[in-house]
């Protein structure tokens, strides 16, 4: 017979053996339990840096009771005196705390350092993997890592940070792109830059992101990574992954702002007013410093604006961002309004997952004509701005045409820029299983730019004053449409891990342009905006006015697959597949097949007793491809050729041919083999990989001069030409000091790459290329590219010194008795450096924290232009002579070339430091972060070299194979000192 008892309107009933007594008793064990919980709260931070911890996992042990920290580490939860809580996230080592009378427990976890380098997650394109499971060379840079300071543009994010990557700007020109080289150079005739991938935007423009939104960066160095991209992967990929919100209820207001000075950090040197009247200049009787009138110091501000929150289904990130940027020389620079929007939702009990990312910039930008810098170097020092002194009688220019008068130029050359660009695209994921999703992802990307220039009748520079006003406008928009479907399957078994990737990819660029300019207006009030008003047109000339107009597209589809397998993480394969086809390529290769392989083996988890955390040999080989920079190579086109007066009546206009067909034009191909080491000792507080490569390119894509007739155009572009290099890479981290208070974390990154041409064009074994221009020195080409040799080569006739006279004395090779380039030059040096370096540093002393990053390039020469025009003390007849420690005063003839003016550009660089202090915030406060900094960039430059910027220049006139010539067109060096502001709410 069972007993009954009814208790707050519930019946229960007992076993026999069960008194109701028994039960009362257990009850009220059970209320006196439930008496003695009480809500946990606290803060988890990080012990290395004491910044607040997202996401970090926090469950009663021995429970399913659990939560996660919020955006600003907070946590908060349900448990008695007794419970112990356990604390653990991806990167840290996990802490058990018991709770005892506490109600309020902070906990600084500290960095696992094995699992930051073998668990952390890494983009490898079309999805992730566990930093463990790779087997390419692939490099991954976080927001932490970035370097700090006045950053305007997001490559400046990696300098120093990645080896093998080479990223230089010479001068400090605002609105100048970076020059990005991954591995040295893997092509001349097509893309030398690394294909850029902005969450999942395939040739995605790095000028739609704001530093501030980015959240880490991927680089793919090799083939086996990048085959999975293609006829676009030969120059490398970079991974771009922007932030969003993580967590719940993770709501967050973050408000960053900086001020920056930036100063030029060094002039080409020049005489002062005596040493050019003591050099035999002529006395105009004023004394003007050309150089101060045209730069200043620019005032950079910078303001930034994020807010983020998570739900239990989704989040969202907006920021909105604005520059304010100068240039040191005078107008110009540009103010920029970026704003960015990422969503994402989940549905259908999480197994429908969608994303929306879109963003927005508006860059207006203002441009002056780098020859104002450099007429500002050799302008005469004692001649006026204006005639007589007076503004009322116009601008003084010198009676040489060689350059015209610098203030004119800054004063009255109006050159504007509005770039506008949009980004958008979506995501839906849809789980099946545990085991397997499909995706379906559609972009869209959008660029305008508009250019707008006029020169002033008041100039004599580029015609200005000859043709009374001078006026241009020109448009480009360019349309990057994408659609992808993948699928992905994961499945464990037996030890083994199988990952499957299979996709589809559509492609559509479209390209439009429009420009037209005008001359002889009869005001310059109006600048460039009545074309119609100037009387260029009257003329029938085309140097008086003109227009053009184009429009092209080019399509690109694909089909793609990857397979990865991870053997108890000691074994790993993987291998890709893509076939591609691109409207680019001729009619008979309109498809190309790039793959790879590659594989690695983690001796550390084979073998127990080895004094390494990890161990992986890994190997790989790929085959990747480049595409013409061109559309419609491999088709006839035509262009427009001269007018002609028909019947004493009208005007025809003539067609001419542009181009040849070519129904065999291909894609470059690269076959390349990286062998890497990646180890970690000391539990992996000391970690890094090294790499050596080797990669041939074949196919070559280059314009070779041809035939007519045959053929209806001189040069067409041909699949013909060699390249091979190699190199080693190094890359080496460790947190030295993990203390509480203290930690101190650097990192090294070495690099070497050396690139031959194997072959030219079937025709020639070498050629010259890099004119160093009129007036005097038209018409001499410095470098040379010959089969056989290394890429780069400077050629100049060996300068031996002075004779009694005050003229050179160069070597006669050949001994024929004269001196010229073709039979007297030698190599005197490579525009291409032998190794590059970086060393990152990270500090933190309790709440300051310290960054800085030095990089140096070695072994590459400069062809220092200046000095071989300006040099000279007889330039003085002419213009004001350069004067570095090079300077004869002796030397009696004018300008020339010759070994003299090659120089060694060995340099080491302060490239960035920080100092930062964080606030201690009371708890009650609203503010949750609060954070002051300042910053310098290239506070110092250590080089022998006398021009403005020893940074490798690794083209000159658009060619790649041309580096290593200083342009006397340049912008100056600069140096940026920067106090900034982090609030977090």
């Amino acid at each position: 017979m069972k007993k009954k008892l009814t208790l707050f309107g519930f019946k229960f009933r007992f076993p026999k053996n069960v008194g109701i007594l028994t039960f009362l008793l257990l009850l009220t064990t059970l209320w006196g339990f439930g008496q003695t919980q009480g809500t946990i709260q606290g803060t988890v931070i990080s012990a290395t840096d004491n910044i607040p911890l997202m996401g970090v996992n926090v469950i009663v042990k021995g429970t399913t009771v659990g939560t996660v920290t919020d955006f600003d580490g907070k946590y908060s939860i349900q448990a008695s005196a007794t419970d112990e809580l356990q604390f653990s996230s991806i990167g840290f080592q996990t802490q058990e705390i018991e709770v005892g009378n506490q109600t309020i427990l902070d906990v600084s976890l500290t960095e696992d350092f094995t699992q930051l380098s073998e668990v952390t997650v890494t983009s490898i394109g079309y999805g992730t993997v566990e930093r463990r499971e790779i087997t390419s060379a692939v490099a991954s840079v976080d927001a932490e890592e970035f370097n700090k300071g006045n950053i305007n543009d997001p490559a400046q994010l990696l300098q120093g940070k990645v080896a093998g990557l080479s990223i230089a700007k010479p001068g400090g020109d605002p609105n100048a792109g970076f020059n990005i080289r991954l591995r040295g150079l893997s092509t001349f005739g097509a893309n030398s830059q690394p294909l850029i991938v902005i969450d999942g935007v395939i040739g995605g423009s790095l000028s739609l992101i704001d530093p501030n939104d980015i959240k880490s960066i991927e680089v793919l160095k090799d083939a086996s990574a990048a085959a999975i991209y293609g006829t676009r992967g030969a120059s490398g990929v970079i991974l771009v992954t922007t932030k969003k919100a993580t967590g719940v209820d993770a709501s967050r207001v973050d408000y960053n702002t900086y001020l920056a000075m930036e100063s030029v950090a060094k002039f080409v040197q020049n005489s002062t007013p005596d040493q050019y009247r003591e050099a035999g200049g002529v006395d105009n009787g004023f004394e003007t410093n050309w150089l101060d009138l045209v730069t200043h110091t620019g005032i950079t501000q910078v303001h930034n604006l994020a807010i983020s929150n998570g739900t239990k289904n989704g989040n969202y990130r907006a920021s909105i961002n604005y520059r304010d940027v100068e240039g040191i020389a005078k107008g110009t620079g540009f103010d920029q309004l970026n704003a960015r929007f990422n969503f994402e939702q989940r549905a259908l009990n999480n197994k429908l997952t969608l994303t929306l990312n879109g963003g927005i910039t508006r860059r207006n930008a203002q441009f002056k004509p780098y020859e104002a810098l450099r007429f500002a170097i050799i302008a005469d020092p004692t001649a006026p701005v204006y005639n007589g002194g007076d503004p009322a009688n116009g601008y003084w220019e010198p009676s040489t045409p060689e350059y015209h008068n610098p203030v004119g130029i800054a004063n009255e050359v109006t050159d504007e820029g509005t770039f506008k660009t949009l980004l958008g695209n979506i995501r839906a994921k849809y789980n099946f299983t545990d085991n397997l999703d499909l995706t379906a992802f559609y972009s869209l990307q959008y660029e305008s730019d508009l250019r707008s220039q006029y020169f002033s009748s008041k100039t004599r520079f580029s015609g200005g004053s000859g043709q009374q006003g001078r006026a241009r406008k020109e448009t480009e928009d360019r349309e990057n449409e994408l659609f992808e479907l993948t699928a992905n399957y994961q499945k464990s078994f037996n030890g083994l891990k199988v990952s499957l990737l299979g996709g589809y990819s559509w492609q559509q660029f479209v390209f439009e342009n429009f420009n037209a300019f005008n001359t002889n207006f009869i005001t310059d009030d109006l600048l460039y905006n009545a074309l119609e008003l100037g009387l260029g047109t009257a003329t029938g000339s085309d140097a008086f006015a003109g227009m053009n107009s184009q429009k092209e597209e080019s399509r690109l589809i694909s089909f793609f697959g990857r397979a990865m397998l991870n053997y108890e993480d000691k074994f790993f394969i993987s291998g890709s597949y893509r076939r591609e086809g691109s409207s680019k390529f001729g009619i008979n290769e309109q498809w190309g097949d790039f793959y790879s392989i590659s594989g690695g083996i983690d001796f550390a988890e084979l073998f127990d007793e080895i004094p390494f955390s990890s161990l992986k040999l890994r190997a790989g080989y790929g085959i990747t491809g480049n595409l013409p920079n061109q559309n419609y190579e491999s088709r006839v086109r035509l262009s427009r050729g001269a007018r002609s007066f028909f019947n004493n009546s009208r005007y025809l206009q003539g067609v001419n041919f542009a181009s040849n067909p070519n129904p065999n034009l291909k894609w470059e191909e690269k076959a390349e083999t990286n062998v890497g080491l990646d180890f970690g000792f000391l539990d992996s507080r000391l970690y890094g990989s090294i790499d050596f490569y080797s990669r041939n390119t074949t196919d070559v894509l280059q314009s070779v001069s041809v035939p007519v007739p045959p053929n209806f155009f001189g040069t067409t572009l041909l699949n013909i030409g060699e390249l091979k290099s190699n190199g080693l890479e190094i890359a080496l981290n460790g947190a030295v000091v993990q203390k509480p208070d203290f930690g101190y974390n650097t990192g090294i990154t070495f690099s070497t790459f050396n690139t031959e041409l194997v072959s030219l064009d079937g025709d020639r074994e070498q050629i010259f290329l890099g004119n160093l221009g009129a007036p005097g020195l038209n018409n001499i080409l410095v470098i040379r590219v010959k089969e056989g040799e290394k890429i780069g080569d400077i050629m100049a006739p060996t300068y031996e010194g002075l004779d009694d006279q005050g003229r050179r004395i160069i070597t006669d090779v050949n001994g024929d008795g004269t001196i010229n380039q073709e039979d007297d030059a030698i190599v005197a040096g490579n525009g291409l450096p032998d190794f590059e370096m970086g060393w990152s540093n990270s500090f933190n002393y309790k709440n300051l924290d310290l960054n800085f990053t030095i990089r140096g390039a070695f072994g590459h020469s400069l062809v220092n232009i200046n000095r071989a025009y300006y040099e000279s003390p007889a330039a003085s007849n002419n213009y004001n002579p350069v004067r570095t420690k090079y300077y004869l005063p002796e030397l009696t003839q004018p300008e020339s070339w010759n070994s003299y003016y090659v120089e060694k550009a060995d340099f080491v660089k302060l490239d960035n430091i920080t100092l930062g202090y964080n606030f201690e915030i009371a708890k009650t406060s609203p503010i949750k972060s609060f954070r002051l900094y300042a910053s310098g960039q290239n506070l110092f430059v250590i080089s022998g070299y006398t021009g403005v910027d020893p940074e490798v220049h690794y083209s000159y006139g658009n060619s790649p194979l041309a580096p290593g010539i200083d342009d006397r067109n340049s912008y100056f060096r600069t140096k940026t000192v920067s106090l900034g502001l982090n609030i977090g709410l």
